[in-house]
Parts: C-alpha cells; sequence; structure tokens
C-alpha cells in the first residue's frame, strides 16, 4: 500500500489535529482495513480464498432398465438380444444400449457409428481375442446393430478391460482429437485405472461388482427419463443374486433394483 496522504483535490491547506481526535481517526481507519480483510466469507486472515468449485450431479434417473442376462458369445443368445433391441429401438424409440464392456470401449464404438468403415470394430474385435466375444457371432451382432439401429449410443459400464490396447488406442484417440479437457477423457483414465486394479487385485470379484454397479448409475442418471436396454452376463443380472465368487455381496442388478425399485426388470436368456 502506498504511505503517501491522500492529496485533497481542492486547495491544498495544512491542517492541525487535536492528539485525541488524531488517535481516534487512526484507529477507526485501523479497524476498517482489519474488517475488509476479514470480511470475505467469514475466512481466516492470512488464508487465501479459494474459488467455489461447481459440482454437478444427476438426479436419479426415472426412465425404466431392462436387462437381459447372457451367456457370452452365443449365436442363439445374440440373435435374441438384438432382436429385443431391435424392437426396443423401432417400438419404444429407445437408443442408449448398456453393455458389459469398458468404458472407453463402448465410446469407441459409438465413434465406428459415424464411420463409413469397419477399421475400429475390427481393431477392438482383435482386443477381444482369448474371451468368448472373439467369435463372429459377436462380431456381426454389433454390425447388425449398425445397419439397422444406427443411432444407438453404446454404455461401457464394466471396470477397463483391454485398457493397454483399446484403452490405449481410444486415449491417444482423445489427444489427437484436442479432447483432452473433456469429460470422456477423464472417465477413460477412471475406467483404465479401474482396470489396472481389477487385475492387480487378481479378479477381486467384490471390487468389479461395485464399480460396474457405480459406473451403471453414473450413465443412467444422466439420461433423465430415458428407459434404457441392458445386456450383461447372467451372474450380474439376477434381481436377488449374489456376485459371483463373493459369499453375500449383492450382484449388479441386486444393488441396481435397492436404487430404482420397480423401474428395473431382467429376464436371464441364457436359462
Amino acid at each position: 500500500m502506498n504511505n503517501e496522504k491522500p492529496i485533497c483535490p481542492a486547495k491544498v491547506k495544512t491542517i492541525f489535529l487535536h492528539p485525541l481526535l488524531l488517535l481516534l481517526i487512526i484507529a477507526l481507519a485501523a479497524g476498517s482495513l482489519a474488517a475488509c480483510s476479514n470480511s470475505a466469507e467469514g475466512k481466516t486472515p492470512g488464508k487465501p480464498l479459494q474459488p467455489a468449485r461447481a459440482t454437478i450431479v444427476a438426479a436419479q434417473a426415472s426412465g425404466n432398465i431392462y436387462l437381459y442376462g447372457e451367456a457370452h458369445g452365443v449365436a442363439e443368445i445374440l440373435d435374441k438380444e438384438f432382436e429385443l433391441w431391435s424392437q426396443y429401438y423401432h417400438n419404444e424409440g429407445m437408443r442408449h444400449l448398456f453393455v458389459e464392456l469398458s468404458y472407453f470401449t463402448a465410446e469407441y464404438l459409438n465413434v465406428w457409428m459415424q464411420s463409413d468403415n469397419d477399421d475400429i470394430l475390427d481393431e477392438i474385435y482383435e482386443d477381444w481375442k482369448g474371451t468368448r466375444s472373439y467369435n463372429p457371432d459377436t462380431r456381426n451382432f454389433y454390425k447388425q446393430i449398425k445397419s439397422e439401429c444406427p443411432e444407438t449410443i453404446f454404455h461401457g459400464t464394466d471396470v477397463g478391460h483391454q485398457y493397454d490396447s483399446t484403452g490405449s488406442r481410444f486415449l491417444a484417440y482423445l489427444e489427437a482429437n484436442g479432447l483432452t479437457k473433456t469429460e470422456k477423457y477423464a472417465l477413460t483414465k477412471e475406467a483404465i485405472e479401474q482396470g489396472r486394479l481389477y487385475y492387480k487385485k487378481y479378479y477381486e470379484g467384490e471390487y468389479r461388482e461395485n464399480k460396474m454397479t457405480e459406473n451403471f448409475i453414473r450413465e443412467f442418471d444422466i439420461l433423465g427419463n430415458e428407459s434404457i436396454m441392458g445386456i450383461y452376463g447372467s451372474a450380474h443380472t439376477g434381481l436377488d443374486g449374489i456376485a459371483y465368487g463373493t459369499k453375500s455381496l449383492p450382484c449388479m442388478a441386486n444393488q441396481l433394483r435397492a436404487r430404482y425399485g420397480e423401474n428395473i426388470f431382467s429376464e436371464n436368456l441364457a436359462d
């Protein structure tokens, strides 16, 4: 602060004040400065004010959830799932299909849905080598969706499987397109970390089931009143089920029922 005394813009005069009056003026001025420095939201003097962070929390969605349990990679089940999705898509106007894939895999499929070739699908398919999804029937399932239900939006809610292949590739895609400051980038990084932790924990079932549920809730609640169809292994879709490999943890659908109540329906296509 400048220590010079203010100069009146009018005519300068020499002013003599009584000593007691001068002390009173000085005390009042000091008190005013202290009050100004401490007034902002009751902050403690000496601590800088922190900028407020905007936290956006989606309200609980009100749409319906239609879950279908499967045995992965079975042609007859895949045909039934496509038939069901086609009905929901064309007759009910649904567009959001939840799948037992990682967040970044589903988002990469959404990019592929807008492309004029199958390069991305072929890369993802090769990354599935060694899993039950690595068969022509699974690939044809996604090809049918692109052909006959082209406005489908995939939502992957599993932990980050193939984080070092599909995950790394999608992260590079986002970086190449200047999307590092987006929510997609942050959620891709989060899914990759979930995958690393899951495999580091030696396929720990409780961790995966809880993360699948958390990710599902995040993706579903942002949709508001939209209804969705979900395709998951039957171990995750029982409304009274216990998570595979655990003694008492409710499976994903069981946990979702506790949140959404009568808005969730489930059918096991693998029976």
